[in-house]
């Protein structure tokens, strides 16, 4: 094995095991840590928006756009952390550390600067941004200061993505799941003891996120100077070349423009959920409700989109074909496991949960959720299908089938369909909104298992290759 005298016994470990240990084991100890991870992270959600809803109504429609704006900007880091981790855990795999040490280095380097720049361009344009998102002049004031905050979050998010993408590409799923967990509940006592009991405002929720981030942040920094770290930060494992950023891009912006084109459809499709508003008012908000439901479960499958290519990648590595199959079919499992639990138990408590949701808005809006979320949940165990052809594309490094994967969910999906029952089927009203989701979860679950296939029969007939060379 080339490179491995100056590796710690527990790299080599998790390396042997990720090689060859029993798929399955493989799949659970790695996914199941990140999928715990999705519950806390979607806990948090939840947490937040009663907190600010408590405050004020206006001050949370504030809140939910500019996180819309928000995730926008993430899903370029998000695609850059994918590629990343893709390229990191083919040279692990292949037994190359020496390699896989500058290649992380040089991400981190680049994603620090990227940091700071995003920062200070952001905090120049904030006004504009907001009005440009769509924001009128009494919600920008209530919430700039939010925004604000949240700008530098996002700063130091980019970087924590990478980071956590590096900590995945080596298998320390437990250690980045623990620390997120705890920055979770440090982010969680910071919000309610800002708003709830010193009454900061609204801005201080995004203090409590930010809080949170930083934690995660030092903790990066603490690794990346220990002494046995695999990953060591030194500035002469730098290497700004060609051969280095050519396969790092060509992997990750297909997966940042999917992402980002993704999340920026979302606001198309509430604006076409606004022609509902004045006959059922709360349409809007009732679809985001009922996305946040479904969520629920979707949230958790997702999550094994990144254990699985970092497992996918690494036996792709060392032409391990049979076993990438295997790896594929223990997390198909494992995904259409938890979301036919989920749906069973959103079908069940339905009402309650819909009643929840609605709050002060009485049996009407709970209804009204519910008529929505009666067909968005239909697609959650397509969804599960998708995840898993996503996470199987990612260690291939098809990366451009899953731009087309998430440009058709919303372009050749959603949006027509959502047009569709608007023009074809005006007296439907909301319900349409549901119909819409539906047609876009199942085509892009069947859409995913066409994708599967082809990528499989390649696989059996090893008519793939590792075609990261650095």
């Amino acid at each position: 094995m080339a490179d491995s005298s100056t590796v710690s016994e527990k790299d080599l470990k998790r390396r042997e095991f990720i090689l060859n240990g029993n798929p399955m084991a493989v799949v659970l100890n790695i996914s199941l840590p990140l999928m715990a991870l999705g519950a806390f992270s979607y806990i948090s959600s939840i947490i937040d928006t009663v907190v600010v809803s408590a405050t004020d109504n206006n001050a949370l429609s504030s809140v939910v756009m500019i996180s819309q704006i928000k995730q926008l900007i993430i899903a370029l880091g998000a695609g850059f952390a994918t590629g990343s981790s893709i390229i990191v855990s083919r040279l692990i795999g292949r037994g190359e550390y020496d390699k896989a040490k500058r290649s992380a280095n040089t991400t981190i380097e680049v994603f620090f600067c990227l940091a700071l720049f995003v920062i200070a361009v952001i905090q120049i344009a904030a006004v504009g941004i907001l009005k440009l998102g769509g924001m009128t002049p009494e919600m920008i004031d209530m919430g700039i200061g939010y925004f604000r905050v949240q700008i530098i979050s996002i700063g130091v998010g980019l970087f924590n993505q990478v980071f956590m993408g590096l900590e995945k590409a080596r298998g320390a799923m437990k250690n980045i799941t623990l620390i997120n967990i705890t920055s979770m509940v440090l982010k969680l006592v910071f919000t309610v003891t800002f708003v709830n009991v010193l009454k900061l405002g609204t801005a201080w929720v995004a203090g409590g996120t930010l809080c949170a981030d930083i934690s995660v942040t030092i903790y990066a920094w603490v690794n990346l100077f220990r002494k046995n770290y695999l990953f060591k930060f030194n500035p002469k494992n730098v290497m700004f070349t060609k051969d280095f950023f050519k396969p790092l891009c060509s992997l990750s912006i297909p997966v940042s423009l999917g992402k980002f084109v993704f999340s920026m459809g979302k606001v198309i499709v509430n604006s076409l959920g606004m022609r509902y508003e004045d006959a059922e008012p709360g349409a809007v908000g009732a679809l985001g409700v009922s996305n946040q439901i479904s969520g629920s479960v979707t949230h958790l499958t997702s999550y094994s989109e990144d254990s699985e290519s970092s497992v996918i990648s690494y036996n792709l590595s060392q032409k391990y074909y049979s076993r990438m199959i295997k790896v594929f079919f223990c997390t198909l499992t494992l995904n259409l496991l938890i979301s036919i639990i989920g749906f069973i138990i959103l079908v069940i408590f339905s009402e309650p949960i819909s009643a929840f949701f609605a709050g002060d808005g009485g049996p009407e809006k709970a209804a009204l959720i519910e008529k929505i979320f009666s067909y968005e949940r239909v697609g959650i165990i397509a969804l599960a299908v998708n995840s898993s052809v996503n996470g199987l594309i990612y260690g291939l490094g098809y990366t451009k089938v899953s731009m087309v994967c998430n440009l058709s969910r919303l372009f050749v999906f959603r949006i027509p369909s959502m047009l569709v029952m608007i023009n074809c089927f005006p007296d439907m009203g909301a319900e349409s909104l549901g119909i819409a989701m539906l047609v876009s979860n199942v085509g892009i679950g069947l859409m995913s298992v066409v994708i599967g296939i082809v990528c499989l029969l390649k696989i059996k007939h090893h008519k793939t290759k590792d075609n990261v060379k650095l």
